[in-house]
């Protein structure tokens, strides 16, 4: 897919960097590991392609057009991930959290697709823009990049039998969490029936699951964090910190819109301290949710609005994120223009989410 895409539209640094996004917006449908896809997949092609170009930092040549293919490549992913609820794990981590505190969203993968829609697609239009501003390439135009797609593609030869079976079990697992209230299969069945095919099919094989630590790791984590997220709202701990802290907001005269803006701004500005997306979530979320719904905001977009903040927040330091590491370890950005870069991102999503993405949810009824 994203070889297609840049072999079409890769004439051009800038129409480089959208086909790389929309790409991305493309896969990250069915692989729900926004580390896996930014760092495993899209990362490769954006330092391929500009090393194509003659842009490489081990020549001093980054800002041809690495630094800014890289940089919009990276910070694409948070509305990558924000887009599909399948987009990213900590989306499904949101759902259980939310579930916890008695918020439950109905048909979640159709529900979230609606809401999240405009505003990730806005905020992914206008990414590359932002990034050619802050981080202008030196080369504008690459020609050589759909050929060097076109040469790979070529490599790569026709889908084989295991690819296609893999490309239509995902698109048949897709219909199914989009349809899920219809044909009333929850979602893990339907992620069990997918694996299952695959394995039938010879597609993949039980030594495949095994070695895929970073899979077992993650289910691990969110046991333990759901487990201790359950335990601490059983025990009325979350409630008790989110009863303190909403009503000193309240008393301090803040209605529903500011301190929503408030509360929004001090989960982003949190993330300093972390370097995980999911152990934010896990410590934070909930405190967070109950803070917002107590001050007024509606408990739908308490739920959404945080779950798109633990998204877009994963570019905004070198160690924000799993594939945070992997983009700053390239070399094409520096650390200051990183932290420059993160700091406007942010902003910039924010804005984007709170103009485009409230017009977009009052349109829909949930304001």
């Amino acid at each position: 897919i994203a070889f297609n895409v840049v072999r079409a539209v890769g004439g051009t640094t800038l129409g480089l960097a959208y086909g790389l996004n929309a790409a991305e917006a493309i896969v990250a449908a069915g692989m729900p590991s926004s580390a896996a896809r930014a760092a495993g997949i899209f990362y490769p092609i954006a330092d391929s392609v500009a090393k194509a170009s003659g842009s490489d930092p081990a020549q001093g040549t980054e800002k041809k057009t690495g630094r800014f293919l890289v940089q919009s490549a990276f910070q694409a992913t948070g509305n990558s991930a924000s887009l599909w609820l399948t987009g990213a794990a900590q989306n499904m981590l949101v759902l259980r959290l939310a579930s916890q505190i008695g918020y439950d969203m109905p048909s979640p993968f159709k529900t979230w697709l609606v809401a999240c829609s405009v505003p990730a697609l806005v905020a992914m239009a206008l990414t590359p823009l932002l990034a050619f501003k802050l981080l202008p390439p030196e080369v504008k135009q690459t020609p050589e990049a759909p050929e060097a797609a076109r040469a790979k593609l070529s490599a790569m030869g026709p889908m084989s039998r295991d690819e296609l079976v893999m490309a239509l079990t995902l698109l048949g697992m897709v219909t199914l969490w989009a349809g899920a209230s219809v044909f009333h299969i929850p979602p893990v069945v339907t992620a069990l029936l997918g694996l299952c095919t695959l394995m039938l099919f010879g597609t993949v094989t039980w030594a495949d699951c095994v070695n895929e630590k970073g899979a077992w790791t993650t289910f691990t984590w969110f046991a333990i964090l759901v487990g201790m997220s359950a335990m601490l709202n059983k025990l009325g701990i979350v409630k008790w910190l989110a009863s303190t802290i909403s009503s000193r907001i309240v008393s301090l005269g803040l209605t529903a819109g500011p301190a929503f803006v408030v509360l929004s701004i001090m989960y982003t500005a949190a993330h300093y301290l972390f370097a995980s997306q999911v152990a934010h979530v896990g410590a934070l979320y909930q405190p967070f949710a109950v803070m917002m719904i107590q001050t007024g905001t509606p408990p739908m977009v308490a739920v959404l609005a945080l779950a798109v903040v633990s998204n877009i927040f994963g570019s905004l330091t070198p160690y924000a994120s799993a594939q945070a590491p992997v983009f700053y370890g390239g070399g094409y950005v520096t650390q200051a223009e990183w932290y420059r870069s993160g700091a406007v991102f942010m902003v910039f999503n924010l804005l984007v989410w709170g103009v485009v993405g409230g017009a977009w949810w009052k349109a829909l009824g949930m304001l």
